[in-house]
Order: C-alpha cells, then structure tokens, then sequence
C-alpha cells in the first residue's frame, strides 16, 4: 500500500514539475508561452528601447539647438543660426515626403494567391485590396518607418489608396499587381511585425495571398511628385 502511494505521489510530482515548465503562470491562470512568441516579444522590446534611446537623444540635440540660439541672441551672431535653420528645411522637405531619400529598411512583395479555390469560396480571399495595402503600411509605420512607398508613388498625408477593378488607386495613378512597398526603418523590428504568428502578413499567407518580406540595408524611395492642395486649412496667426 506504501509503495501505491509513493508511486502515485511521485508520478504527480513529476506531472506538476512538467506542467510548471510548460506553462507561465500569471494571476493565477496558466498562460502557455511559446518559443516564437518570447523571439518576437524580445524583437518588440529592442524596438521600443531604441525608439526610447532615439527620444533622448533628440531631446538632448533639442536643448543644445535652444542653447547655441540663446547665445547668438546674447551675441547678436546669427550665423550659425542660419546654418540650422536650412538643415531644418532639408529635414522637413525629407519628413514631408517632397525629397527622395534612402536608407535600411524592407521591401514587401504582395501579390494574389495562386491556389485552387475550395469550393464555394469567394475568390476576393485571394485577391489583394485596397484595406490590405493600407493595414501593411499602418504596421510598418506602427514599428517607426520613416518612409513609405507603393509601387514608386511616396505615401504621404494626402495620399488615397482605394480600389478600382482590378487595379488599385494611389496619388490619382492606378496600379496592377503586385504591389511593391518600400519602407525605410527598422528592417527587423517591421518584418517580425508583418510576419508573427498575429501579423497580418502571416494572415495574408494563411489565406493563399503571396507576401513576401525582405531586408535590405539600402531603399530609395522617391519624392513626391503631385500638388498639395490645402482648401480649407488657414494659419492662426500667435499673439
């Protein structure tokens, strides 16, 4: 009888043991953890701690800029001044969109499926669409892309994305498949993004759509190439 119950307390040690290590145990429910999901938590926390030292480090060249503007107004030396000044038109011109730029980032390849449809299957599910197109470029600008492309046209504040046929609309010119976005950033950060097991292009793959990613330590993205038309936007004027 003493052997029994040894054997059974024993074999429940053990049981609990591997339970424990198979599972996380948070606020009192168990929470199992895979091995791919600790990778692409690890890559989200990279990312964000970069984005953090970045801050900082924007935050410490802001207060110098303010420092070398207060001394040239106590030395009526505006040089220098000058000089920041036109680097900040270049910056604004590159962040507008309006200058073409380069850098590291990824190239996403999208394309319809190729696969029999089941039967019965609205074949839309194989089809990229407008609401594709634009959830990728959300992501990529989600993980801190700095430039954005689709197909050659630069994707800025006024660009329209929307389906027309077959073919899709982006700055008034259509597109046929595929569809080609550059994206200029943290090439690793944005393909775990698009590729976990949540990514939405994991999603696209599931479906039979082709998405491909590949990292790339130079992009050029174009500038754009159309007219800003602001109708109703006025300057308030400080007082």
């Amino acid at each position: 009888m003493k052997l029994k119950v040894m054997l059974t307390t024993g074999l429940s040690f053990l049981i609990g043991l591997f339970l424990v290590l198979q599972f996380g145990i948070t606020e009192g429910q168990s929470v199992y953890v895979s091995a791919n999901a600790i990778d692409e938590y690890s890559v989200s926390i990279d990312g964000e701690m970069r984005e953090i030292e970045n801050i900082r480090t924007r935050t410490e060249e802001a207060r110098e800029q303010l420092a070398r503007y207060q001394e040239a107004k106590e030395t009526d030396d505006f040089s220098d001044i000058s000089a920041d000044l036109a680097a900040e038109v270049m910056k604004f011109r590159m962040f507008s969109g309006n200058k073409t730029v380069s850098g590291p980032g990824v190239k996403v390849t999208i394309d319809d499926g190729t696969r029999p449809l089941f039967e019965g299957e609205d074949i839309n599910n194989l089809l990229v669409h407008d609401i594709d197109l634009m959830i990728v470029i959300n992501d990529l600008k989600r993980c801190g892309a700095e430039a954005v492309s689709v197909n050659g046209q630069r994707i800025v504040d006024t660009t329209e994305i929307s389906c027309s046929g077959y073919t899709v609309r982006i700055n008034g010119q259509v597109f046929a498949r595929p569809f080609v976005i550059r994206a200029i950033g943290d090439g690793k950060r944005m393909s775990s993004y698009l590729l976990s097991s949540e990514g939405y292009g994991t999603m696209l793959k599931n479906f039979g759509v082709q998405f491909g990613v590949e990292l790339l330590d130079e992009i050029i993205i174009p500038g754009f190439t159309g007219t800003w038309n602001y109708k109703y936007m006025t300057d308030i004027k400080e007082v």
